[in-house]
């Protein structure tokens, strides 16, 4: 998939929810993927989804999010920002 959805971004908002409740999150503005910034009184995060990443059936894409492990690779590296792509969760700009 390589286009903007709003189911995807529901879902994506939703794991998110889950992981990381109390977050504030908001959602930035990217030609090539959903981008999340996540804070709270003492802590921020920075999530990137490719389009790439997604396939075809959003739903499932929670799923893929825990076999990733995304929100503690995010927990682990604090500040520095995560990336999901088609092959995995990685830190840093793909």
């Amino acid at each position: 998939m390589s286009q903007y959805l709003p189911e995807t971004r529901d879902v994506i908002l939703a794991y998110l929810d889950q992981e990381f409740p109390g977050f504030a999150i908001n959602e930035e503005t990217d030609s090539e993927s959903y981008c999340f910034r996540l804070k709270d009184n003492q802590q921020t995060y920075f999530l990137r989804v490719m389009f790439s990443a997604v396939d075809d059936d959003a739903s499932s894409f929670m799923l893929q999010l825990e076999q990733y492990a995304v929100a503690s690779t995010m927990r682990g590296l604090g500040d520095f920002p995560v990336v999901v792509t088609e092959s995995g969760c990685i830190f840093g700009s793909p």
